[in-house]
């Protein structure tokens, strides 16, 4: 009989879609591009008084993101798990002083605990 060899901590990852991003990262990609991209498209736009010139810019710059943008998560991404970079975007913010959904934060202090145990008047501990 022969087994079937994989890893069973895959079975929940998230596919990939694009370029080595998953779907949700293609998603957030997309609309950085699109945030970027409107002020951008709405000052030309009016600069060259063509009302198209809005959405037109907004999409080619969240189609650039997407582009290039997955080249860049597979480079942050490299070897860790797909939640990784959620999880150290969460540390940085939180290590800044940032608030995390409804109003939690991260416990960012570290520091060594110790334990002092109290002694008895023959020297060992109570």
């Amino acid at each position: 009989m022969s087994t079937i060899a994989f890893i069973p901590k895959r079975l929940n990852e998230p596919p990939v879609v694009f370029r080595g991003m998953t779907g949700r990262e293609v998603g957030l990609m997309a609309l950085m591009g699109f945030g970027v991209g409107l002020p951008v498209g709405v000052a030309s736009g009016w600069l060259l008084g063509m009302l198209a010139m809005v959405p037109t810019v907004a999409f080619l710059t969240a189609g650039v993101f997407l582009w290039f943008g997955g080249t860049v998560m597979r480079r942050l991404r490299r070897g860790r798990s797909t939640v990784w970079l959620y999880r150290h975007i969460h540390w940085k913010l939180a290590s800044a002083g940032f608030p995390i959904g409804n109003g939690k934060t991260l416990i960012t202090r570290s520091s060594v605990y110790r334990i002092h145990r109290e002694r008895n008047k023959q020297g060992g501990r109570v």
